[in-house]
C-alpha cells in the first residue's frame, strides 16, 4: 500500500470515528431540544381555548369548568382531567378534549338532548334518552312527553326512567307519528312502561327490549283492531282489550 492510499484510508477512519461519537451527539441535543421545546417551551403553551357544540350551555360557562390553565405547554395539559371537569356538568351528555397545535385547546361538547319530561320533588325536570333528568324547567315543555313515574327507591326510579326514556327516544326515531299521539308516559317499573294515547286507548309496551318488534306488531294492531288496550309487552303473543 503507498503512502498515499494508506493516508486517504486513515483520514476516511478518522472521519468514521468522529462520525460515531458525534452523530449520537447531536441527536441527543436534538432529542432534548424537542422535549425542551414541546414540555418546557411557552412557544408551544395554551394561548386559547375554544368550545363547539354548544345548544343551551354558554361558552363562559363551560371555560370557567374546563379550567384550562394559560400559559401551560400544551404537551403538559390533563386533557383527561379537564374532560372530567366539563363532563360533571349536568347537560354535558359527553365531552372530548384536544390539542390544537401550536397553541389552542378544543373542548367538544356534546349535550343531553330532552326527550321528556318528569316532576322530580315538585319541579319539571327534562329527561334525556338515557332517563337522566337535567335541567329545571319553568313551564311544561311543548313537544316533550311527559313520563310518570311514582314515588319508588332512587335506583328503582332511575331503571324505570331509563326504560320509559328508551322507549320514548326510539318511537322518536322510528315513528314520530305515533309519539305525536301519546299523552303520556306511566312506568311502574322497567319492565312497565305503558303509552297513554289519544282517546283513552292504552299501550303496554313493557321493558325497552325488542322495540322494533313491538312497533312492527303494534302498527298492525292500530290499523286493524280498534280498542281500548293494546299489549305488546309480548310481542309473539299480542292481547288487546275493549
Amino acid at each position: 500500500m503507498t503512502q498515499g492510499v494508506f493516508e486517504r484510508v486513515r483520514r476516511r477512519d478518522r472521519r468514521r470515528r468522529v462520525l460515531a461519537v458525534l452523530v449520537p451527539v447531536v441527536l441527543v441535543a436534538v432529542a432534548g431540544a424537542f422535549v425542551w421545546l414541546v414540555w418546557f417551551s411557552s412557544l408551544l403553551a395554551a394561548e386559547t381555548v375554544t368550545v363547539d357544540g354548544l345548544d343551551t350551555l354558554e361558552v363562559e360557562q363551560v371555560e370557567e369548568v374546563a379550567q384550562v390553565p394559560i400559559g401551560r405547554p400544551l404537551a403538559r395539559i390533563d386533557t383527561v382531567g379537564v374532560e372530567g371537569r366539563v363532563g360533571a356538568m349536568e347537560r354535558v351528555e359527553s365531552v372530548r378534549v384536544e390539542r390544537s397545535w401550536p397553541s389552542t385547546v378544543r373542548v367538544v361538547v356534546r349535550e343531553r338532548e330532552p326527550v321528556g319530561w318528569v316532576t322530580s320533588d315538585g319541579r319539571m325536570r327534562v329527561v334525556d334518552r338515557f332517563g337522566i333528568d337535567f335541567r329545571t324547567v319553568e313551564r311544561r315543555p311543548r313537544r316533550l312527553v311527559e313520563i310518570r313515574v311514582p314515588s319508588m327507591e332512587a335506583r328503582q326510579r332511575q331503571q324505570s326512567l331509563a326504560s320509559a326514556a328508551a322507549v320514548v327516544h326510539f318511537l322518536s326515531v322510528n315513528d314520530p307519528a305515533l309519539l305525536a299521539d301519546v299523552r303520556h308516559v306511566d312506568v311502574a317499573s322497567r319492565d312497565s312502561v305503558v303509552l297513554a294515547l289519544e282517546g283513552d286507548r292504552a299501550v303496554t309496551w313493557g321493558s325497552a327490549a325488542r322495540s322494533e318488534e313491538k312497533l312492527t306488531i303494534l302498527a298492525s294492531l292500530l290499523e286493524a283492531v280498534p280498542a281500548a288496550g293494546y299489549d305488546v309487552s309480548a310481542p309473539e303473543q299480542p292481547t288487546t282489550r275493549d
